[in-house]
């Protein structure tokens, strides 16, 4: 889509809004742009305040986004909480099918529909579970059972995204020159990797499936699961 389109006007004008978010969304639409139509999205954890773009907006991006890439471009968002179903029907187009439910239920039962009609996805964005900083475990497992349950409408070009998933790494500084850039830990400490709600969905693409890490600004991304 080009930078003149009506899509992408909006969007520069309100991406640094975006915050830590505003280069992993370009990256999103520039990705997407690549892929044929119809463009269909598929997104757990919906808009749940208007107008508050740190929060990501996700479900309005997305809704802005496909209106310009032909009528048969479509996003299926779910959330488990109605006030937050109710406020995101208020924000958004009739573009968007929203559903409250359990996300991994609705996945469950979304993949075996998209299955039987051949329905190809063109991004799955994960982000239904919020993560407690100190004790990220609930929310990384949760969109881990997301990821399986969505593994079999994965193709080749199906671009996948979790929120909240910054880099982490064991870094050190000389004590003699704090005013020298951090460091990272050499051997045998842990290699840097994926935190927040991503990390166990890193663990099992990349190190047991062989997932192409696309890019990263506490947002994860990344494809060719399949």
């Amino acid at each position: 889509m080009s930078e003149s389109s009506d899509f992408y006007k909006w969007f520069n004008n309100i991406s640094l809004k975006l915050g830590a978010r505003e280069i992993s969304f370009k990256k999103i639409f520039k990705y997407l742009d690549s892929l044929p139509n119809p463009i269909i999205i598929v997104e757990t954890g919906c808009l749940r305040k208007k107008d508050n773009f740190l929060d990501g907006q996700s479900t309005l991006l997305f809704d802005k986004y496909t209106l310009s890439r032909g009528e048969n471009s479509k996003i299926y968002t779910v959330d488990i909480s109605p006030e937050s179903t109710k406020i995101c029907k208020e924000v958004v187009s009739k573009n968007v099918e929203i559903t409250t439910n359990d996300s991994v239920r609705y996945l469950n039962n979304l993949s075996k529909n998209f299955l039987k009609n051949k329905t190809r996805v063109s991004m799955f964005y994960l982000d239904s579970f919020d993560v407690d900083w100190r004790y990220p475990y609930p929310s990384a497992a949760h969109h881990l059972k997301e990821l399986v349950a969505i593994n079999k409408i994965i193709d080749e070009n199906t671009l996948v995204v979790v929120d909240d998933s910054p880099a982490v790494g064991n870094l050190t500084q000389n004590e003699n020159q704090p005013d020298q850039p951090w460091k990272i830990l050499s051997s045998p400490s842990p290699l840097p990797t994926i935190g927040g709600k991503g990390f166990l969905v890193h663990e099992y693409d990349l190190i047991n499936v062989g997932a192409n890490f696309l890019t990263q600004e506490n947002q994860y991304l990344f494809r060719n699961l399949a």
